[in-house]
């Protein structure tokens, strides 16, 4: 009697503990905004505690005519701090960025890599249980090499390559991005 007694009040115990919600851990995501500028923003995010999230993302734009040339790659890791819950409202992030580029007119190009740290802000709402909306906007602090040419000179004259080396403060984030929750 006592055995059952005391299974009994732990049932109770356990059965009175406010149960959490199971929220979605994991999110596949798209940048709207980057495809509207003919590249490809896809990015995947974690989370890891209540208010804590890693993501990592890759972009990828392949567009190079003879007049311009906005050809890039980068990829992104970072967390994210929400002052909510996960996934939902306003959030705080840091992540790192390395990005490799051919840039420019035909007059001249730059072609090179960079690698930076950079901090974000958004916020994100949710449409409906599986699906949020996020924008988001982020600078960082660069360090890029490149190689800067002039495309026109002909064959008969000398060609003048430039290397430079530098810091630069940048946009790093700049998104409207549509989430699918797991």
């Amino acid at each position: 009697m006592k055995r059952s007694l005391i299974i009994f009040a732990l049932l109770a115990a356990v059965w009175g503990i406010p149960h959490r919600a199971t929220a979605q851990i994991f999110a596949v995501r798209a940048n709207a905004l980057a495809a509207l500028t003919a590249a490809l923003d896809l990015g995947v995010e974690m989370s890891v505690a209540d208010k804590w999230t890693v993501e990592a993302s890759g972009s990828w734009n392949p567009l190079r005519t003879d007049q311009l040339s906005t050809r890039f790659h980068a990829v992104q890791a970072g967390g994210r701090y929400w002052l909510y819950e996960s996934f939902v409202g306003h959030f705080i992030g840091a992540h790192l960025t390395y990005a490799g580029y051919d840039l420019g007119r035909r007059t001249r190009r730059y072609d090179g890599r960079a690698f930076g740290l950079g901090l974000s802000y958004g916020y994100s709402w949710m449409l409906s249980t599986r699906w949020n909306v996020a924008v988001q906007a982020g600078i960082g602090l660069f360090h890029s090499k490149d190689t800067r040419r002039n495309s026109t000179v002909s064959d008969w004259e000398d060609e003048y390559i430039y290397h430079y080396r530098r810091w630069t403060l940048f946009p790093s984030k700049v998104g409207v991005s549509f989430s699918y929750l797991f």
